[in-house]
C-alpha cells in the first residue's frame, strides 16, 4: 500500500513540513511518484521513518542518522525490541529522578514543620539535600544498572507513601544513635547495638529488598563514595560496628538475616 505525504504526515503524527524537511537531508525520500507527479510512499519507507523516529528518541542529531539508516535494515521486531529497551531505561531513569526530587520535597516539608533534631542538629539545608539528590543519581548510574534502579523503585512504590515517610524519617535517627553508641564505646555485642542492628537490617531489607547482588552493590557504593558517607553518616567503621553487633545476634538465633 502506497501513501501520500499528507496520508503519512496524519498517521504518523507528524507534519507535512517534517516529511519534507528529512527529504531534504536525504533521510527519508518518497519511493514513488503519482501519475500527478505526487509523492508516495511504500511499506519500506514506512519502517525507514520508523527507524529514523525510534533513532531521534535516542537523542542523536539528524545530521548522525544518516549512516544508521543506510546501514543494513534490521528486521522490524528488533526495532521495535531496541525501541522497547530503550524506553524502558528512561522510564527507570525519570523514575529515578523523580524519586530523587519527592525526597526533597519531604525534607522541605519536614524542614517547614520545625522537625526535632537530628535532622535540624545535622544542619543540612535544602540546597544540601538537592545536591545530594543530583549526586545520589549520579552514583546509581556508576553502580546500579537499570534493572537495579528498576527493583529499588519497586520497593518504595510497594512501601507506600506513608511507610516511605516514616522510615526515611528514622534512618537518621537510627544512625546517630549507632553513631553515638560506637563513639560512647558500647560493646557491639550488648543488647543496645543488637537491637540498633536488627533494625537497621529491617529499613535495609524495605529499600534494598533480599537480593543479595544489590545489596552488594549497595554495600560497595556506600564503602566507596565519601560525600554519601559524609551525608548519611554511615562509614566503614559503623558499617563493621553493627556486622558484629548482627553476629551476635545470630549467635543467638541462628538464621537472623545479615547486617546491610
Amino acid at each position: 500500500m502506497d501513501y501520500s505525504v499528507g496520508e503519512l504526515a496524519r498517521r504518523s503524527g507528524l507534519t507535512v513540513r517534517a516529511l519534507h524537511h528529512y527529504e531534504e537531508l536525504g533521510l527519508l525520500r518518497p519511493s514513488g511518484r503519482s501519475e500527478a507527479g505526487y509523492r508516495q510512499y511504500n511499506e519500506a519507507d514506512v519502517r525507514r521513518l520508523h527507524r529514523l523516529l525510534a533513532l531521534r528518541q535516542t537523542g542523536l542529531a539528524l545530521k548522525d542518522i544518516g549512516p544508521l539508516l543506510d546501514g543494513e535494515d534490521p528486521p522490524l521486531r528488533e526495532v521495535l525490541a531496541q525501541q522497547i529497551g530503550q524506553i524502558e531505561a528512561q522510564m527507570v531513569r525519570q523514575r529515578a529522578l523523580l524519586d530523587a526530587l519527592q525526597h526533597v520535597a519531604r525534607r522541605a516539608d519536614m524542614s517547614e514543620a520545625a522537625e526535632p533534631p537530628p535532622f535540624a542538629a545535622a544542619g543540612k539545608t535544602l540546597i544540601d539535600h538537592l545536591l545530594f539528590a543530583m549526586s545520589m543519581m549520579r552514583m546509581h548510574d556508576k553502580y546500579l544498572s537499570d534493572a537495579d534502579r528498576q527493583s529499588l523503585a519497586t520497593l518504595k512504590s510497594e512501601m507506600g507513601e506513608q511507610r516511605l515517610s516514616d522510615a526515611e524519617a528514622e534512618w537518621p535517627r537510627l544512625i546517630a544513635q549507632a553513631r553515638q553508641a560506637m563513639q560512647d564505646g558500647v560493646p557491639a555485642q550488648s543488647p543496645e547495638v543488637q537491637a540498633i542492628a536488627r533494625r537497621w537490617v529491617e529499613l535495609t531489607e524495605a529499600f534494598v529488598g533480599k537480593n543479595e547482588a544489590l545489596r552488594a552493590k549497595v554495600s560497595t557504593m556506600y564503602a566507596k563514595e565519601g560525600e554519601l558517607q559524609r551525608y548519611t553518616g554511615v562509614t566503614p567503621e559503623l558499617i563493621a560496628y553493627l556486622r558484629e553487633a548482627m553476629a551476635a545476634v545470630r549467635a543467638q538465633k541462628p538464621g537472623t538475616a545479615p547486617a546491610a
